[in-house]
């Protein structure tokens, strides 16, 4: 008997939405769906990618949109792209009164690294100052060419804050969904991707994971690189408890036997015991940009603890932007879950004191009063850009300073008239800047350093000043114990302690 043919089917597209921080992303899936996903992010800025479904009627028949939140934060650079590998369609939100920035453009690359369609909501036309030709000129400067402007690229004028536009905008996904003809076989085993996982104190590991091919169901198992879990505890992206499961659908998958790597690819088995034979034998490791060591920096040792991985993740990128070439952090241990007494001890070992940090997490008590009697720093927020500007704060607070000069201003000596053993009297033009009486000037010739003076009076136009501007001549009394020439370069400088 042969085998019969796979059923392949039409599939909901994935859709991710994309674009610069503050360009309304958030509020327009608010709208599509009718709740409030923006009051309960901190700070009204996307921490997570979350995924959501929803319906759309076309043709008289009722059709599944899947739609994917990616923060629109710079943080949040890695997660982006990886939400453009897994969806089908792309939404690119720009703002119709700001235009083009940069994360658009960001965004607008990693969507043409996926090689996906795009469609472009040009959002907030209820601005007062919005200026939608504006918008697409900045656009076509991008190359993308919207259409009926002489491209291609589909697009909605939108107000996701009241809905304008926001009906056709989700026609045209479905039209572009059909074009594209995505396809999937129910009847396949469920596979898809991690969008998000973490430890809950309560049920355990969970994951929010999306299904590109095939049905998942009840007393079936998921692996996730080394990762298990028997599909016991399914639900569906409101919460609810769901017993099945097909392409297209975001599902939380609770049981897992350790924290999935946001990114990974699924695959399902009949049962736990073959998830598990098929298992690899070496974990890989989580990805967390660890920093290396660099000589003649001060580091500062962080530890973080954070609520899911697509926070760790995001934190340790922006952990990269901390410091100057002076002073660092170094993130030494990481990972997901309560604050405990191994992150407290950690932060004691090595030869400089840490600090540790909690993103949307709580410490235990015994953690806590560990961290009091030893005197470590245990900091918690739950807005990225606040904790790493705490953190730049403590790390400047934290170094040792150091001595930093600062060049006032460059004159060059066009005559000596007169040298003692310990003073000259010279003339000079200030070329740059300004010659100060209160600064050190440090006298250069031929570009090295010969020595270091102090002026004792500055001369324009026969009288005293206190400095002297470019381009102005002047006459000064120089304390030195070396000879100036003409032709030698004075430098006022100050030092200070940073």
């Amino acid at each position: 008997m042969s085998k019969p043919e796979t059923q392949s089917m039409e599939r909901p597209p994935i859709v991710v939405i994309m674009g610069h921080v503050d360009h309304g992303k958030s509020t327009l899936l608010d709208f599509i769906r009718k709740s409030n996903i923006v009051a309960g992010e901190a700070g009204g800025i996307t921490q997570h990618v979350a995924a959501y479904e929803v319906e759309r009627e076309k043709d008289g028949q009722m059709k599944r949109i899947t739609f994917m939140d990616t923060p629109g934060h710079a943080a949040f650079s890695a997660i982006r792209a990886r939400g453009a590998n897994v969806a089908d369609i792309a939404v690119l939100v720009v703002a119709a009164d700001d235009g083009v920035k940069a994360q658009t453009i960001e965004a607008l690359q990693q969507i043409r690294d996926a090689k996906i369609p795009f469609i472009v909501a040009i959002n907030k036309i209820d601005k007062p100052n919005a200026d939608i030709n504006r918008t697409q000129a900045s656009l076509m400067d991008k190359e993308v060419f919207l259409e009926k402007l002489g491209g291609d690229v589909p697009w909605a004028a939108i107000s996701a804050k009241n809905g304008t536009g926001v009906d056709e905008l989700l026609d045209l996904i479905l039209v572009l969904a059909e074009l594209s003809e995505f396809k999937s076989d129910p009847d396949a085993p469920a596979t898809g991707y991690v969008i998000e996982a973490h430890r809950d104190q309560k049920r355990g590991v969970a994951a929010t994971m999306i299904i590109t091919q095939g049905t998942l169901k009840i007393g079936m198992a998921v692996l996730v690189d080394r990762a298990v879990s028997p599909v016991r505890i399914m639900e569906n992206h409101l919460g609810h408890a769901i017993k099945t499961a097909t392409f297209s659908t975001p599902v939380q998958l609770v049981g897992f036997d350790d924290l999935p790597n946001v990114g990974e690819s699924f695959t399902t088995f009949k049962n736990k015991r073959d998830a598990e034979a098929a298992r690899p034998e070496v974990a890989a490791k989580v990805a967390i940009a660890h920093t290396e060591e660099h000589d003649g920096q001060f580091t500062l040792p962080v530890i973080i603890r954070a609520d899911a991985t697509g926070s760790l993740e995001a934190i340790a990128h922006e952990l990269l932007k901390v410091g100057d070439e002076y002073k660092r952090v170094s993130l030494v241990q990481s990972g997901i879950g309560t604050v405990s007494e191994n992150d407290v001890k950690v932060a004691m070992s090595g030869k400089v004191p840490g600090v540790v940090l909690g993103f949307n997490v709580s410490i235990d008590a015994n953690a806590q009063e560990y961290a009091r009697q030893q005197g470590v720093r245990v900091e918690f927020f739950d807005i990225i850009y606040k904790l790493t500007e705490k953190l730049q704060e403590i790390l400047d607070a934290t170094a040792p300073k150091r001595a930093v000069e600062e060049i006032l201003g460059k004159a060059k000596v066009l005559k000596l008239f007169s040298a003692r053993k310990d003073e000259c009297v010279v003339g000079g033009r200030v070329e740059e800047g300004q010659i100060s009486k209160s600064a050190p000037i440090r006298v250069m010739r031929r570009g090295v350093e010969i020595g270091k003076g102090k002026i004792k009076n500055i001369q324009t136009n026969k009288q005293d000043v206190n400095r002297v501007d470019a381009v102005a001549e002047f006459g000064t009394q120089i304390t030195c114990d070396f000879p100036i020439v003409a032709g030698d370069i004075l430098e006022s400088v100050i030092t200070t302690m940073q």
